[in-house]
């Protein structure tokens, strides 16, 4: 069976519902999510203010959307898989550094405007504070896979706890938006660094 290929309407209604998300995500990165007004959001996507009210209902609405591409990233999550199949300490640390690579690289300013946001609007800390506790679960699970490559003294919580620490957004974000670093150049430093604290390499 053909499959059915979207109508001009749909393919109208997804365009303008992709410009109006990402001219917030350039507003709530350059004013903030608390001074982005939905008014502002809609001159900067060309559409009419009810269009955007339609469309999302709210800013929390519009920045659900955006979290959902934030989280949603196939290479990343192809990457992590292969790190876990990955027998190779040192190996699968270089695995998962490429998919935090990916991560921050895709949607780093996603993820600052969730924290941004969550300061003044509860239904979007409530999001952010499961989206951390997603987070740490996955990397206490890559820190136990590594229980038998870590350095002498080093437990799986401690090795967690520095894989959470040196793989934050905010690392990513003030090495290469604050510094100027390449996105080669932080990956390789990650590599590096948590070979070093972690294997004792």
């Amino acid at each position: 069976m053909a499959e059915q290929r979207p109508t001009p309407r749909a393919e109208r209604a997804a365009g303008t519902r992709r410009r109006i998300a990402e001219a917030a995500r350039r507003l709530f990165a350059r004013d903030g999510y608390g001074a982005t007004t939905l008014r502002g959001i809609s001159i900067e996507a060309g559409v009419a203010v009810q269009t955007v009210y339609a469309v999302y209902g709210s800013k929390a609405g519009i920045l659900r959307t955006l979290r959902e591409y934030a989280v949603d990233q196939p290479e990343a999550e192809a990457l992590i898989r292969e790190a876990m199949r990955e027998p190779e300490p040192s190996r699968r640390l270089a695995l998962f550094a490429a998919s935090i690579r990916q991560r921050w690289e895709r949607a780093g300013d996603i993820v600052a405007m969730h924290h941004d946001a969550a300061r003044t609007d509860p239904s979007v800390r409530r999001g952010v504070e499961q989206a951390l506790r997603t987070r740490r679960a996955g990397i206490a699970e890559v820190a136990r896979s590594l229980e038998a490559g870590l350095r002498p003294g080093l437990d799986t919580d401690r090795a967690a706890a520095i894989l959470i620490a040196l793989t934050m957004p905010e690392v990513h974000a003030e090495l290469v938006e604050v510094h100027g670093w390449t996105e080669d150049a932080y990956e390789a430093w990650l590599v590096q660094t948590l070979s070093r604290e972690l294997l004792g390499h």
